[in-house]
């Protein structure tokens, strides 16, 4: 997995959660330090980066022996995309194109993925039929049933499936955040961190918190609390 790089993006400004990403989420261990340990679990200590522009964040990173790199402020704000800090990343540590062929971000906010989630994601984006592979949870069927107005005018989001009774419905995935691997040649060529031939880590709907809220804390918190101590 020499050729996989890692990329935990991962900035200082939120409004839900002030210092959301420093704060601890289990024991003494804060949201960036435990998904610094989950990519250490999967990855080779070398092909790990964060890319921040907080100070404290920045801190963390270092006293856990992982590559930096500093995030323009341009790249700091709330209409960033998590494709614009990649792009700069990879001109930052991989401008030739020679060391890494994937990228797999792990996000912050989603700190209930386990190394087996993120192996499986790289056994995936590593084989031939994959470009890219995100991490999702079993939804229900309530976008077979949902709509969007374009002029006045109320259009299916999934016309194939809108007359459909419950029974004949497909299962639907909804993406979780905690995962994304795309091969570099597809997100050299789209700019896009998922497409082309897509595969999917299912994990359980529980382990798939996005953290926005107080409320989204306190629950990680209790599923690890719980987790860590069977």
């Amino acid at each position: 997995m020499d050729k996989n790089l890692c990329i935990i993006p991962v900035r200082g400004g939120s409004k839900g959660i002030p210092g959301k990403n420093a704060r601890k989420i289990y024991k003494n261990i804060s949201l960036l330090e435990w998904t610094i340990n989950q990519a250490k679990s999967a990855f080779p200590l070398n092909n790990i980066f964060v890319s921040t522009e907080d100070h404290e964040l920045k801190n963390i990173t270092l006293n856990n022996g992982i590559f930096l790199v500093n995030r323009p402020m341009e790249l700091a704000t709330d209409d960033a995309t998590t494709a614009s800090v990649v792009k700069h990343l990879l001109k930052e540590v991989d401008f030739k194109c020679e060391r890494f062929n994937s990228i797999t971000i792990l996000q912050v906010t989603s700190p209930l993925r386990q190394k087996k989630d993120i192996l499986n994601a790289l056994n995936m984006i590593n084989q031939e039929n994959y470009d890219s592979v995100l991490s999702v949870y079993k939804s229900d069927n309530s976008a077979a049933k949902t709509y969007i107005l374009e002029e006045g005018n109320a259009k299916s989001l999934l016309p194939n499936y809108e007359f459909l009774s419950r029974q004949k419905l497909p299962i639907f995935y909804r993406r979780n955040g905690a995962i994304f691997s795309v091969k570099r040649e597809l997100f050299d060529l789209t700019g896009k961190l998922w497409g082309g031939d897509l595969g999917l880590v299912i994990m359980e709907k529980e382990r798939s918190i996005d953290i926005d809220n107080f409320e989204d804390l306190e629950n990680a918190r209790k599923y690890l609390n719980n987790y860590q101590e069977k």
